[in-house]
């Protein structure tokens, strides 16, 4: 339970302001600049003033869970849930700007959609200690709510360490000393095997040696319309297998390093069950637990990705990371492998050029990427929408409605790697790709109703949202089952990695 209004100020001396003020650091705490004793108490009794009072109210009504406030809030009458989404950004914020205030020449910033349904995730940009900023964001919000941001509000903060492409051609950035790093061979198999980790992560170890195989043999088998010789289409096939294995071990040290923090904390774990399959069980039963865990992996690793940037940029030892990375594709590697740990960050680049500054920013066109890129945000968009499968599994509807944004952009990165790699796909995974392209719809049933303000579908049940999505994705895919979908989801992957790796392999 987090600490109400009157509990805060049983013995605290607040302040009387309309935001959060700043105060000398209490004896005992981390660093200057940190929120003291006396500022968490304040900030308490600001998020009790009467314009928030009764969202904090319905925040506790449902168990200060998020998920739990939109389905019992999102479409009523006076439209409650938007009172919550006021309530929790200018919670975040305030209590953000405290943090940052210690933090020279960081910043803050959220993009995304703004409305009842959406989360609001929290990048800090700029400066050398967001990720300590990060990490006392998450202890001080564990501290007062009790349980992780992600699950309270929906809310994650993440460390600005990939700037915009368009920063390749600035002297200031850390891609541009020595050259493009965009442009080199090191930098795009490291983000590439980044954005391969995403569909690892929500696949197990026999699904994913069989997916890999498939891969491996459809770019080592002769294909009429682009003759090869056999060593060249064996090379292909070498190079697609170690990328899907250096993929695979970055995921093994994610299983690894949250099992040993969640067996360290008392959580019950079978003798023969691996890392991978204890993670994802106690993602069902105490997801606040997994949070918690991957938000002090998140900013541990964080530290020596940003340690080793500055090292790259002024040619010294990095002392918090191991190994010497003193190239960009290491220090590339490191942000991918801190990022892994992050609550649904992109693991590559590629995808938060296309996304992030692309699509939702609009900060770049199309024309300031490359073709790895495109490659690594299809890669990114197909692993998310296997996560919200598996996340939704118990809701075959709702795991096909909540999951199509992902589709939707994986189609669109699609069509840039064909495009780039002179294509075509196979007829069946022509026809596959445009039945994708039609769930993905933008003005679609899918996203109509993930959505959630359509008009058409305001006064459904989520057991009719569901049963409507279901009959949508059978008459567009003809199926209705999550192993289905899955199985055709990964056909479509399978035919667009064999045309990448044998075309411009």
């Amino acid at each position: 339970m987090p600490l109400t209004p009157a509990a805060a100020t049983r013995d605290a001396v607040y302040v009387n302001a309309t935001t959060p003020v700043r105060r000398p650091s209490a004896p005992g705490t981390s660093r200057p600049g940190t929120p003291s004793p006396y500022e968490l108490a304040q900030l308490e009794r600001w998020s009790g003033r009467t314009e928030h009072s009764e969202a904090v109210a319905m925040l506790q009504r449902t168990g200060n869970d998020w998920v739990a406030a939109k389905k019992a809030y999102t479409g009523r009458p006076g439209r409650p849930m938007l009172a919550l989404t006021r309530f929790r950004e200018a919670y975040v914020n305030a209590l953000l700007d405290a943090i940052l205030a210690g933090c020279r020449g960081a910043t803050k910033s959220a993009v995304g959609s703004q409305n009842e349904t959406s989360d609001y995730d929290v990048t800090l940009i700029g400066g050398r200690q967001t990720w300590s900023a990060m990490k006392e964001f998450n202890a001080v919000f564990r501290s007062v709510w009790g349980k992780e941001s992600g699950v309270v509000f929906d809310t994650n903060v993440y460390v600005g360490t990939i700037p915009p492409p368009t920063m390749r051609h600035s002297p200031d950035s850390w891609l541009m000393r020595g050259g493009n790093a965009g442009a080199t061979p090191e930098w795009q198999y490291a983000q590439e095997v980044a954005s391969l980790s995403k569909i690892r992560r929500f696949m197990d170890a026999r699904e994913w040696q069989h997916y890999v195989n498939q891969v491996a043999d459809g770019v080592l088998a002769p294909s009429p319309s682009a003759p090869r010789p056999s060593g060249t289409r064996f090379a292909h096939a070498t190079h697609a297998r170690g990328a899907f294995s250096a993929a695979s071990a970055m995921c093994d040290a994610y299983a690894g390093s949250v099992a040993r923090i969640l067996t360290s904390e008392g959580h019950a774990r079978r003798p023969t069950q691996s890392d991978e399959d204890f993670v994802r069980s106690m993602e069902h039963r105490n997801e606040n637990a997994v949070m918690r865990a991957r938000n002090i992996l998140y900013a541990m690793h964080t530290r020596g990705a940003q340690d080793s940037e500055q090292s790259f940029l002024q040619q010294r030892p990095s002392p918090h990371s191991q190994g010497s990375w003193r190239t960009q594709a290491g220090v590339s590697e490191l942000n991918s492998q801190a990022l892994l740990y992050a609550m649904e960050a992109y693991h590559s680049a590629g995808a938060v050029f296309d996304v992030v500054y692309r699509q939702q920013a609009g900060l770049i066109d199309r024309s300031d990427l490359v073709f790895s890129d495109f490659v690594q945000s299809f890669n990114e968009q197909a692993g998310d929408t296997l996560k919200d499968l598996h996340h939704y599994e118990k809701d075959p509807g709702k795991a096909f409605y909540q999951s199509v944004k992902y589709v939707r952009r994986m189609v669109i990165a699609a069509d840039e790697v064909l495009q780039r790699c002179g294509g075509p796909l196979d007829p069946g995974a022509v026809a596959l790709l445009a039945a994708f392209k039609e769930l993905g719809a933008k003005e679609g049933v899918l996203l109509r109703l993930r959505g959630g303000t359509d008009s058409a579908f305001a006064g459904l049940t989520d057991e009719e949202k569901s049963a409507v999505a279901t009959a949508h994705t059978r008459e567009v895919l003809g199926i209705d089952s999550l192993r289905d979908f899955r199985r055709k989801l990964l056909q479509l992957a399978t035919a667009v990695h064999v045309l990448r790796y044998t075309r411009c392999g």
